[in-house]
């Protein structure tokens, strides 16, 4: 209860703060007003308006000394706060007092703006900035002047924003056959093939794919209990986005792939939640986990796009080139760069760069070896060695033919390992499966009512179970008519039911 107190020739206002602590002002000269002064504070606590008056010597540093430590946020959130606040936030606004800031929306607006980052990451930082003084509220601000205002801003940009949403790429069951195709051909292993169906039939987040291991699949399960996330350099295990841990239905076509899987143990050594070494069914060929994006530079973004990305100014984006002697997609082959319009265009040429063009400067490529040599004057190979160390097979021999070279065409432009997850809930729609499975699928929650009532049924997991096969076989059936054969061993056993007699 608030009480006055005489300190001198004033009085002192007493009252118990939010946090239970004795707060006081002094300076009164009459005790009535120390008294309604201490009354209406605790008014304020009761009604959840307490603002501290000593806010105003508080700076946005000192808030976030306070306010930082007392996060239990994710690892990864966690990494995103302290970056926007250290880089961005306290290097402008560290040394403002609260109060100060709490009348400054318009310079705040004006910050955002202005950063040298791209737009999305500027707000990424407002929004960090958001997060960061509403729990200022209310004990030191009155309201947040970094929320930003609804209807405020461009409303083209807004709507510009939503429909790029809308329009996420995402990818047909038989453009997600394709793609792990391409994937399997480029890095030269069936593991790449069924880990892109796996991601493309269960919807599962790139971190949950990347926890799997053994004990978490079973026939006609997978337990999704688990995500693998990079951070720095490394990665720590934690429960899945939003706590949606679940189990999904498994076809059999899908179990079947997984079981084929020989599962790694990987090379970490961390402690805690980071990652110390243990086995999982995604590993690389040298037993690290895949980085999302060195996967996507490598492998997704290739087979999607048909161009390998930019890398630098003195490796620009490139055409994926195939082989296509031995038929559809063709197998990769050392890539070139884009012929120009309107500039004549000569396939290049080096030391140990496969010569898969003739050129008429006296050399050739060797049939057995590979490898470009000089020609002898009757058009022979010059003699060299092979592989093995001794003379190669091809010495005397005429140089090879040409190589058949073909471009990849797009697939889906612009798809990421996510739009595969995107395209699994119009996958489920247009195979008429319930909207309460393909949320718990999905590691949504259904909202309302609706949420707390409804289970899916084992009439609905039976549906599913029989769209999914369906689905495939007839993505099989597709991919058999552009070609009965494929050059990844996987699917070309897979498509020998498919091959007409």
């Amino acid at each position: 209860m608030a009480y006055a107190e005489k300190r001198g020739k004033f009085w002192r206002a007493r009252w118990t703060g939010p946090d239970g602590r004795l707060e006081s002002r002094s300076g009164f000269e009459k005790k009535r007003d120390a008294l309604d002064y201490g009354e209406d504070k605790e008014a304020e606590v009761r009604n959840n308006t307490y603002r501290d008056p000593r806010a105003s010597s508080m700076t946005l540093t000192e808030w976030v000394n306070v306010w930082f430590p007392s996060l239990d946020l994710e690892l990864s959130t966690l990494h995103s706060y302290r970056y926007h606040i250290e880089m961005h936030i306290l290097p402008e606004f560290g040394d403002w007092d609260l109060r100060t800031l709490e009348h400054a929306p318009e310079e705040i607006a004006k910050w955002e703006r202005t950063l040298p980052v791209s737009r999305r990451t500027a707000q990424e930082a407002r929004s960090t900035l958001t997060n960061l003084l509403n729990d200022a509220i209310p004990r030191y601000l009155s309201i947040n002047p970094a929320a930003r205002k609804r209807g405020k801003g461009k409303k083209g940009q807004r709507r510009i924003a939503e429909a790029e949403q809308r329009e996420r790429a995402w990818a047909t069951p038989l453009q997600a056959l394709l793609l792990a195709e391409r994937c399997a051909l480029l890095s030269g292993r069936d593991l790449d093939f069924i880990l892109i169906v796996t991601a493309a039939f269960t919807g599962m987040r790139w971190s949950e794919l990347m926890a799997l291991a053994p004990s978490t699949i079973s026939p006609g399960k997978i337990e999704v209990n688990w995500k693998l996330y990079e951070l720095d350099g490394r990665f720590y295990l934690g429960r899945p986005k939003d706590g949606s841990i679940r189990t999904l239905d498994s076809p059999p076509f899908l179990d079947d792939l997984l079981g084929r899987i020989k599962p790694q143990r990987c090379h970490c050594s961390g402690t805690g939640e980071w990652c110390s070494g243990a086995e999982y069914l995604f590993l690389s060929s040298d037993g690290t986990h895949f980085r999302r994006s060195n996967y996507a530079t490598r492998y997704f973004r290739p087979a999607a796009d048909g161009w390998y990305p930019r890398r630098s100014q003195k490796q620009p984006a490139r055409p994926v080139l195939a082989d296509v002697s031995e038929g559809f997609p063709g197998l990769p082959v050392q890539p070139w760069p884009a012929a120009e319009p309107g500039r004549p265009f000569t396939p290049p040429v080096g030391r140990g760069r496969p010569r898969l063009v003739s050129v008429d400067d006296g050399r050739g490529r060797c049939a057995s070896c590979q490898k470009t040599q000089l020609l002898r004057l009757d058009g022979t190979l010059i003699a060299h060695d092979g592989p093995d160390g001794g003379q190669c097979d091809g010495t005397g021999v005429r140089p090879a033919d040409d190589v058949p070279v073909a471009s990849w065409a797009p697939l889906v432009a612009g798809l990421t390992p996510h739009g595969l997850r995107h395209g699994h809930q119009p996958m489920m729609d247009n195979a008429g499966v319930h909207y309460v499975l393909q949320s718990e699928r999905m590691g949504h929650e259904v909202p309302g009512m609706r949420g707390t009532y409804a289970h899916p049924t084992p009439e609905m997991r039976a549906e599913l179970l029989a769209a999914l096969p369906r689905l495939w076989e007839e993505s099989l059936g597709a991919r058999a008519k552009l070609s009965p054969h494929s050059p990844v061993p996987l699917l070309e056993e897979l498509l020998t039911p498919y091959r007409e007699p």
